[in-house]
């Protein structure tokens, strides 16, 4: 390393990271990684930290990880922030694109969550507040900032997507009757969606928790949970995950496990889905009840229920003066195709590989999004296109077959 250190350019991050690309990564053994690990980990530990925390991003430039540092009170000179992402690219925890960016390699992915982990413990928590508190969105006006749930989903699943998508938003089990669209080449969350691919953003319950806050009604999140439905109305919590006691998204952690069952409670009327459970203050239950009528009037669904004060509800007990409220979250969508995946493991087709991906979580304007059954509409029409462009191709195959047998 201390080669590259004394050849490392000074003009600033554009030139450097130009310079950067031009220097393919050699390999690092095990050994020496840990061996680097051992003696620069606590540098390390915040950087890789940033390039964790932004799954949304496929690259993350050099003044967004200096933004991301700057604003967890962590300040470094460009300089060495520079020297850092030479040591770590060097190690071969990093690749470099030029000024497009840094991404993690596989090794520097499994470094991070092992250096990550005691500090990503209730982190989600404060991710969740913090991004309750940037979003804008009015239900009145119909406009605003709201927080998205988005997935990169194979095309060969759209049909299927459809079907589940319009089944769980006719059945009240998401959040509103919105979603985010986009097309190969098109960006979803600033991220562009790969060929053979489709975006798809839903609203998660972070909308609802923010137009709370902003009508005076400030919940605290306490658990994510799977809850059992019967004809969509909450009967009880099966399992619980707390938000401040966990690495990882709660209602991620059961979708993966397979311990949903969306489809089922949209289309047959009993299920277990994905909910998070808030608590309020006792003096904000007025006006908390006001909002979930309005919701409910605007056909905007999300609220599940509200409890009464210092009362359990369904079977979770809540702390002296407060109140419980249980909100539907928008992965319930997601988590009715990810089944439909599982159960047909040898179609032959790509699944949603849930397993090596996280979903993109990132703020959105409320006008950008399309109702769930234009959506069905426009999903409908890419499909038949599709087919269109792929039917000369298979013509030609068949007359080149019978011409040249």
């Amino acid at each position: 390393m201390a080669g590259l250190k004394e050849n490392m350019p000074h003009a600033g991050f554009d030139a450097d990271e130009d310079d950067f690309a031009r220097t393919p990564p050699t390999p690092v053994s095990p050994a020496a990684l840990r061996e680097v690990l051992k003696q620069h980990g606590d540098r390390f530990e915040p950087i890789l930290a940033v390039l964790r925390d932004q799954p949304w991003k496929e690259l993350v430039t050099s003044r967004d990880m200096m933004d991301s540092l700057s604003a967890q009170g962590l300040e470094q000179s460009e300089r060495t922030l520079r020297l850092h992402l030479a040591e770590m690219a060097e190690a071969g925890l990093i690749q470099r694109h030029g000024r497009r960016g840094y991404r993690l390699t596989e090794a520097g992915t499994e470094v991070t969550r092992e250096l990550t982990v005691s500090r990503r413990i209730g982190s989600i928590l404060y991710r969740m507040e913090e991004t309750a508190c940037q979003l804008t969105f009015d239900l009145n006006r119909r406009q605003g900032l709201v927080s998205i749930n988005a997935y990169v989903i194979p095309q060969t699943l759209l049909g299927t997507l459809i079907d589940e998508v319009e089944s769980v938003f006719k059945a009240g089990l998401a959040v509103g009757q919105r979603v985010l669209f986009a097309l190969p080449g098109d960006d979803i969350l600033g991220r562009e969606v790969p060929e053979g691919h489709i975006g798809l953003g839903t609203m998660c319950s972070l909308t609802l928790a923010s137009m709370l806050m902003r009508r005076g009604v400030p919940t605290h999140a306490i658990f994510g949970g799977l809850l059992h439905v019967i004809n969509g109305k909450p009967e009880h919590f099966l399992e619980m995950i707390r938000y401040d006691a966990t690495s990882l998204s709660p209602n991620e952690v059961f979708i993966r496990a397979n311990l949903t069952s969306v489809s089922a409670a949209a289309k047959r009327g009993v299920g277990a889905i994905t909910a998070s459970f808030r608590e309020l203050p006792m003096s904000a239950l007025p006006a908390a009840r006001i909002v979930m009528k309005e919701c409910e009037q605007a056909e905007f669904p999300g609220i599940m229920c509200v409890g009464r004060p210092g009362q359990q509800l369904l079977n979770i007990p809540v702390h002296e003066g407060r109140v419980g409220m249980i909100l539907s979250t928008g992965l319930n969508p997601l988590a009715s195709l990810w089944e439909h995946d599982r159960s047909a493991p040898n179609r032959g087709m790509p699944g949603l590989l849930l397993e090596s991906s996280r979903p993109m979580v990132g703020p959105a304007p409320y006008e950008q999004l399309i109702s769930y059954q234009e959506f069905c509409v426009r999903a409908t029409a890419f499909i038949a296109t599709q087919q269109q462009i792929s039917q000369p191709h298979r013509s030609k195959s068949t007359t080149s077959s019978v011409l040249h047998p």
